[in-house]
């Protein structure tokens, strides 16, 4: 009967051993549920968020001000100096500009543009004699003659040679059949370039008038003079001849 009795109670035990654990883990879970919220602060003057939350809102606004007006004083500070920046340039642009102009005036850089080429060459109808050749003299007056007339730039080039540039110190000289430009020699024929209106310059070159003595040696010695037709590009090399500094004066910036 003892035996049964045991046999009994631990079968129950067994049965329900399910529905004891789950009454332990819901008593478990009250237990913890109550020490959890006795630890949640809990809000005693509900105004206080509100507060903290309008000073966050203040500080914010104040920093956003403080913000803008950093950002005028800086966009300020960029109008001076863009301001300062043009003034500065207008006053290089001046200078810019007699910089380019004396170095067109030198001849130290390349130059291209409109213009003419003149041939200039002896005669081929008589035997030669002093007004049916081309002389460095022909030449020296027909240089000034095309500055008078407004080139900016101007070459000679001889046959087989290369252009030479005219510059403040070009010497044309005659030394026996040879012509000596910028210390080369050249013979004919001469090509006498010109960079500038193309139209002033052919009208001056056709200008039977003021070339009076050339045009009378064209017409009774044979001598060719004439404007080479279809060239309107003209390209004109530096200058590669001595520059004279003698006279050259250097303007410092507190003269």
């Amino acid at each position: 009967m003892k035996l049964f009795r045991s046999e009994k109670a631990k079968d129950i035990f067994v049965r329900n051993t399910s529905l004891i654990l789950s009454v332990l883990g819901i008593a478990i879970g009250v237990i913890l549920a109550t020490r959890f919220n006795e630890n949640i602060p809990r809000v005693i003057t509900p105004g206080i968020p509100y507060l903290s939350l309008q000073e966050m809102v203040d500080k914010l606004d104040k920093e956003h001000t403080q913000l803008k007006q950093s950002l005028v004083a800086v966009n300020d500070k960029i109008n001076v100096l863009e301001n300062e920046t043009k003034k500065r340039q207008s006053g290089l642009s001046g200078e810019v500009d007699a910089n380019e102009k004396l170095k067109i005036d030198s001849g130290i850089g390349e130059m291209s543009g409109e213009g003419i080429v003149i041939l200039l060459d002896d005669s081929e109808q008589r035997k030669p004699a002093s007004d049916s050749i081309a002389h460095a003299s022909d030449m020296r007056d027909l240089v000034d003659y095309l500055w008078q007339n407004s080139a900016k730039a101007i070459s000679i080039k001889g046959s087989g040679g290369m252009d030479e540039r005219v510059g403040p110190s070009t010497s044309i000289d005659c030394i026996v059949n040879t012509v000596l430009i910028n210390g080369t020699k050249t013979v004919p024929p001469f090509q006498v370039k010109a960079i500038g209106n193309r139209e002033r310059l052919i009208s001056a070159i056709n200008d039977r008038v003021a070339l009076k003595q050339i045009y009378d040696r064209v017409d009774k010695e044979g001598l060719k003079f004439y404007v080479v037709d279809g060239v309107t590009k003209i390209e004109i090399p530096k200058f590669t001849g001595n520059i004279i500094t003698e006279h050259v004066k250097v303007k410092g910036n507190n003269s």
